[in-house]
């Protein structure tokens, strides 16, 4: 995922996924401004630590398998799908049932 931010990081007053990505790479001690692109993935989106559901990507190691939350980006498809496919009755609660299903 990507976002760009909008403004100033201590200017947002919720913790976004973004957000909580660009406060580890500022802790760690990378420069941001506004207008940088804050690149992350989601690796436990249900953790009640806001800090702790993304990883940015510049903490990924290359050639390491690394952990991501298949069922965020599972539930992010389905709903991209059901936005340009709902013209023609394609129902991501539905899908998602028939997919559990089969599991």
């Amino acid at each position: 995922m990507s976002k760009i931010l909008r403004q100033d990081l201590y200017k947002y007053g919720s913790l976004f996924p973004h957000v909580s990505a660009a406060l580890q790479l500022t802790e760690a001690g990378v420069p941001l401004t506004r207008g940088d692109t804050i690149q992350y993935v989601y690796t436990d989106a249900a953790h009640s630590n806001p800090l702790r559901r993304v990883t940015p990507i510049e903490f990924i190691e290359e050639g390491r398998e690394q952990v991501y939350d298949k069922e965020k980006y599972r539930e992010m498809l389905l709903e991209a799908a059901e936005t340009v496919l709902g013209y023609f009755g394609f129902d991501r609660k539905l899908f998602g049932v028939i997919i559990r299903s089969k599991n």
